[in-house]
């Protein structure tokens, strides 16, 4: 069995809520991925040159099981966390190190099974000067909507992760991101804060959907 980057304590499974009240967490399938996440690489020139990374994803929104949900086929609020990580080269030790990278989008409103494509990028000088491979080594993928977060699955994580027994690993996976991933904040970028001139590139690219921008850094 592939080994994760960390291993912490696991975690505890989800306690479904009461008909009528509150969910703790939604089921995970309310959004699922399409398929694993795709990665590729972009070649660019000008100022913002070199070859970007780009992430890919497709959304399948299912039915609100939210118990208050004004209506059952559309789901409001949806907030999306890509975290990544690069392995590096061995160090003196010879334990190799890692590049974290996360970004998060909100978008407003979705409707049930339509799908939607998502994509994020790494500008080309930083894959340049940190020597980024073209995908990284773990990822995933946590999901919210209105406010309730998904409970975690094979689907949306990388195939280390898929496993019931590394699954229940995952949050210490998404704690490192969170702490030694602050000096790369900002530079996975959605596809709303990408250059236009990178972006347009991608051909799957959906200019209409209702992304809440927060450019100004997390709340």
């Amino acid at each position: 069995m592939p080994a994760a980057p960390l291993l912490g304590q696991p975690a505890a499974p989800a306690v479904p809520g009461a008909a009528g009240a509150q969910l703790d967490k939604l089921p995970a399938g309310t959004i699922t991925l399409g398929r694993d996440l795709s990665f590729d690489q972009i070649r660019s020139r000008g100022a913002g040159g070199g070859t970007w990374m780009l992430a890919s994803m497709e959304l399948v929104p299912n039915a609100n099981p939210i118990p208050q949900a004004r209506n059952k086929e559309f789901l409001e609020d949806v907030e999306l966390n890509l975290s990544l990580a690069y392995e590096r080269a061995p160090g003196p030790d010879g334990k190799p190190g890692f590049d974290f990278y996360s970004s998060r989008v909100r978008i407003a409103i979705l409707k049930a099974r339509e799908r939607v494509p998502l994509h994020f990028f790494i500008p080309g000088y930083i894959v340049e000067r940190d020597r980024l491979p073209r995908e990284p080594k773990y990822w995933a993928v946590e999901i919210s909507v209105s406010g309730i977060p998904q409970e975690a699955s094979a689907n949306t994580v990388s195939r280390d992760y898929k496993t019931p027994q590394m699954l229940k690993f995952l949050p210490t996976f998404l704690g490192k991101v969170a702490q030694d991933g602050r000096p790369n904040d900002g530079l996975l970028m959605p596809q709303y804060l990408a250059p236009r001139g990178i972006a347009v590139t991608v051909r799957t690219l959906d200019t209409t959907i209702p992304f809440i921008r927060e450019e100004g850094g997390k709340p």
